[in-house]
């Protein structure tokens, strides 16, 4: 199956995430247990979402969406939306239901609102992660279902976005 030019961004933004991955050490620390936490649930029924493919997968997601805020322009954008219906801190704190907040936003209608891309061009996109993911899993690993991956990579755009709410940032390499 064939995607076009929505292909062709979807490729090229792979590419980009890829080059990226040599420049964060870690997410955000408030990133970091997120994601943990929902690969450890997913993790239970998905046994071929091993904890090195969650973790590949969450970073690509999070990378794709700081890609194209760091230059929309060339992914055929004028701008990136960002989710905004988190709540405020209350005395310093986070919503004790953040995970399912961010949840709840990457599944759906939801989703679509804040996505940057169009959907062809995140189905690409999901088809690369998909193809990586296998790669990872290795000629004797079980697949993981692209249904999965799409969903992964989903929370993990809609948490790189929570970080940018909360004004969180991910570690990075420094550079030389």
């Amino acid at each position: 199956m064939s995607l076009g030019d929505a292909g062709m961004v979807a490729k090229d933004l792979d590419a980009t995430v890829d080059e990226a991955m040599a420049t964060v050490i870690s997410l955000s620390p408030l990133s970091n247990p997120l994601g943990v936490s929902y690969m450890d649930r997913l993790a239970r029924p998905i046994a071929s979402l091993t904890p090195v493919v969650g973790v590949a997968l969450v970073a690509r997601g999070y990378l794709a969406h700081m890609s194209v805020e760091k230059d929309p322009g060339r992914f055929g954008f004028a701008d990136v939306p960002v989710l905004g219906d988190l709540p405020e801190r209350k005395k310093g704190r986070l919503p004790q239901d953040l995970l399912s907040r961010v949840v709840k936003a990457s599944r759906g209608r939801s989703f679509q609102a804040i996505c940057a891309l169009t959907p062809w061009q995140w189905e690409g996109l999901v088809m690369c992660f998909t193809k990586r993911a296998h790669d990872l899993a290795g000629p004797d690993g079980e697949y993981v279902p692209t249904d999965v991956v799409d969903g992964v990579a989903r929370f993990a755009w809609v948490l790189r976005q929570t970080d940018i709410f909360y004004g969180y940032e991910p570690e990075l390499a420094p550079e030389s």
